[in-house]
């Protein structure tokens, strides 16, 4: 289960959703509430209810689920909230409780954008701005002692805002492993889709030597 980045569609998982190992099926929801076209407000609570929503869909109890900045996030929350529906979590430039003075900089260089820079994304500025403030609030610091699954941590070595972030998740996920990948930034799944399929590869085919 491959959920995306803010400002990102499901089509940006294309790339793994095709080139996972051969026992493995991918699929690529929306994250709801992320556009205007999906009429309810976001909270992360939601959004984790409604991709185990999404994993009942497809007959199975358990998935494997990665995400990547507000996917990663919203994964770590079902985690937390549904640890039975979860078999491994890969997160990638996650936040565990994001440093409010860069998101309220982030918010302000918002506010100062076209509206149409919005609409790229299915957002408009006020829902992309209320988007901001429920990341800003979010603190998963308490949970994560609490996930008792294989778990992957990902950050791109030039993503410095979520290294710091990587780094806690890696240390607080009781077993979970870090990677730094060099050269890359935020979103390296679309920048080095081959390098980020072999890594998941590599950590999904390992799962059978941990059961």
């Amino acid at each position: 289960m491959f959920l995306h980045a803010l400002g990102a569609w499901p089509s940006s998982w294309e790339a793994q959703v095709r080139g996972l190992p051969d026992d493995f099926v991918g699929v690529a929801p929306d994250i709801p509430g992320v556009t205007e076209a999906d009429k309810v407000r976001f909270d992360f609570g939601s959004a984790a209810g409604a991709i185990v929503a999404a994993i009942d869909q497809q007959g199975v109890a358990r998935a494997h689920v990665c995400g990547l900045s507000l996917g990663a996030m919203v994964a770590t929350q079902i985690a937390i909230d549904h640890p039975a529906r979860v078999s491994s979590l890969v997160l990638s430039g996650s936040q565990v409780a994001p440093n409010l003075a860069l998101m309220a900089a982030q918010r302000a260089v918002i506010r100062l954008l076209p509206e149409k820079t919005a609409a790229r994304f299915g957002m408009t500025k006020k829902g992309w701005l209320a988007m901001l403030r429920e990341i800003a609030a979010a603190d998963f610091r308490s949970g994560l002692s609490d996930i008792d699954v294989p778990t992957l941590v990902l950050c791109g070595s030039r993503d410095v805002a979520n290294l710091p972030a990587a780094r806690l998740l890696a240390r607080s996920v009781p077993g979970a492993e870090l990677k730094v990948v060099k050269g890359a930034g935020h979103e390296w799944n679309l920048q080095f889709p081959e390098l980020f399929n072999d890594v998941i590869g590599d950590f999904y085919r390992s799962l059978g030597d941990r059961s």
